[in-house]
């Protein structure tokens, strides 16, 4: 949760009255009353749904309240959120100059359809405890320390057999408006989403990627395609910062993305094990190129001030945790409650969905998944989706909508949702095609410019070098058509001109990207688009072949349809009926 939710009533908009900030909450007049319920109104909508509210600190005077005036501000505060249909929770309370001053969480109540969702990126290294740790948190069980907690999110026998993720997965942890974990326990089942989803004014969507090398293109894309808010960066104590811990927290903070670190199985891992790996951590966090301030979480006034100062990016909270024993556990659910959406995103623009993924269902047909980047989207809307191999788009219906398994009527800018198309084959559909507004009026692009850092290379690149474009839901191979410099290395920007092998796809400025072939990886934004730029010579002459091979077959068809009419007719004009054959003698 940002700084700017934690809530100092007579900061932004003064009153009409005199009034100290510090003792305003006691005994209000009606005037003042009204003015409070309309200031922390505009609150809780910046911070969707939540903030965070101080009671006790005034501008210019000492900190701290009495007993007396703490119950009498605490009073006030209660009424001013029941009329808002929210709830108040205590955080914590610290001595001050001239009392006690009391953190608050006020959160609106949840509704049917609408909640908050933030959405965590959890990465790390193989047999880091990933995927045991959100079994742990999500079905509120401890493991037994041989893999127990972690069976119940594997969606492939194969990862069940192995113990190792291979696919995106999801998960969700839910809060209530008083910060009360919503899921609950169940042995013989998986956890219910629509109950969750129903009961919560906040939602946790756990993003669990791949921790082995060999699947590091599918954590690239749950990085880029699932849009997290955060990164939760998974070590394990007695291994310590080994194969992919490094790569994946470069790839965090190559897309801006925001990380805390979890240092797991600390009750089998001995002290001075766990010294060094928490010292090189450290050493890490602060190096040139992380520029991070690590704090160990230990108390519950840690996780509050690392998560209100979390979304700057400097900070870097670390737990110490034991998915056996449950150590600080209790910690970590705390942070949890306290994050709030990070990426900002606007529901008056023109709507626009990103697809990452698409299905086929008995008894409904196509659907896709993916998250809303902009807009309101509603059912029996009528939307563009494409860019498909020739760059055109078509008209779809929105047949029906989903999010997290919970049927409602519309999606937002920044929610993650599926939807029931009418009338689409999924053969049609690939992932990194966008649904947009007819209002848009989309183009497919074939070149982009993109400025580029390469932070790794064994030798150099140059012009019609060839790597994997990861860039939103995309992940298609470019080439470089043109370069700034004559050659890049290890290091290196340059200003980039690229070209997509196969298809067309919908991109804009300002995206960011990573390029990727095999250890060799840049990041970079895209600074301009080409929309007239024509198709690759093989993907120009595949599209010509295609499209001669339909052309030919729609006249083979129309040809056999009119000599089969033909001869209908004249079956029924000229040919006499024949007379029934005498039936065979049986004798």
């Amino acid at each position: 949760m940002s700084e700017d939710n934690t809530v100092n009533l007579f900061s932004d908009e003064p009153l009409d009255y005199e009034e100290d900030a510090k003792t305003s909450l006691i005994g209000p007049s009606d005037d003042l009353f009204e003015q409070l319920i309309e200031i922390l109104r505009n609150k809780l909508e910046a911070g969707l749904g939540e903030c965070v509210y101080e009671v006790g600190v005034g501008d210019g005077c000492p900190d701290g309240l009495n007993e007396e005036d703490m119950e009498a501000s605490r009073a006030t505060l209660e009424s001013i959120t029941e009329s808002l249909n929210a709830d108040l929770s205590l955080l914590r309370e610290r001595a001050a100059e001239e009392g006690k001053v009391a953190e608050f969480l006020i959160r609106k109540k949840p509704s049917n359809e609408d909640f908050t969702e933030v959405r965590v990126a959890v990465i790390g290294n193989v047999d880091a405890g990933k995927s045991t740790l959100l079994g742990v948190l999500t079905h509120g069980e401890l493991d037994n320390g041989r893999g127990f907690a972690r069976t119940k999110l594997f969606r492939h026998k194969h990862e069940a057999e192995t113990g190792r993720t291979s696919s995106v997965g999801n998960d969700i942890l839910g809060f209530d408006s008083k910060g009360k974990i919503v899921n609950q326990a169940d042995v013989h089942s998986s956890q219910d989403w629509k109950k969750i989803c129903s009961n919560s004014s906040k939602v946790i969507t756990f993003i669990d990627l791949a921790g082995h090398e060999k699947y590091l293109k599918t954590t690239i894309f749950g990085m880029t395609g699932h849009i997290p808010d955060f990164g939760m960066l998974m070590i394990g104590a007695n291994a310590g910062i080994i194969g992919m811990t490094k790569e994946h927290l470069g790839l965090s903070l190559a897309l801006g993305i925001p990380v805390y670190v979890v240092v797991t199985k600390i009750d089998m891992c001995p002290p001075n094990v766990l010294q060094e790996t928490l010292k090189m951590l450290t050493k890490i966090l602060k190096s040139p190129g992380c520029r991070k301030i690590p704090l160990l979480v230990q108390s519950q006034d840690d996780v509050i001030v690392s998560a209100t100062n979390f979304n700057s990016e400097r900070i870097c909270p670390i737990f110490q945790i034991s998915n056996v024993t449950g150590l600080n556990l209790d910690l970590l659910k705390s942070f949890l409650n306290l994050l709030s959406v990070r990426n900002s995103f606007n529901e008056k623009d023109p709507a626009e969905f990103q697809i990452d993924d698409t299905y086929s269902v008995p008894g409904v047909g196509t659907v896709i998944s993916g998250t809303c980047m902009r807009g309101l989207i509603r059912t029996n809307d009528l939307l563009l989706m494409g860019p498909d191999s020739l760059g055109h788009f078509k008209q779809v219906v929105i047949k029906s909508i989903h999010r997290k398994r919970l049927p409602v009527k519309e999606v937002k800018a920044g929610q993650s949702s599926s939807f029931a198309l009418k009338k689409i084959k999924r053969t049609d559909i690939r992932k990194g095609m966008v649904l947009v507004s007819p209002n848009v009026e989309p183009k497919a692009i074939w070149e982009f410019e993109s400025e580029i850092r390469v932070l790794h290379h064994p030798t150099t690149i140059s012009v019609k070098y060839q790597a994997m474009v990861h860039t939103g839901a995309i992940r298609q191979t470019a080439s470089i058509v043109s370069m700034s410099v004559q050659h890049m290395r290890t290091g290196d920007k340059a200003l980039c001109r690229f070209r997509f092998i196969k298809n067309p796809e919908y991109i804009k400025e300002g995206m960011r990207m990573v390029f990727r072939e095999g250890r060799t990886k840049a990041v970079g934004n895209i600074v301009n688009t080409f929309p007239d730029a024509q198709a690759p010579y093989r993907a120009a002459k595949r599209d010509k072949m295609k499209s001669r091979y339909y052309k030919g077959a729609r006249r083979r068809i129309k040809s056999y349809n009119d000599r089969t009419e033909q001869n209908d007719n004249q079956t029924d004009v000229t040919t006499p009926l024949k007379p029934n054959a005498p039936e065979a003698d049986p004798s």
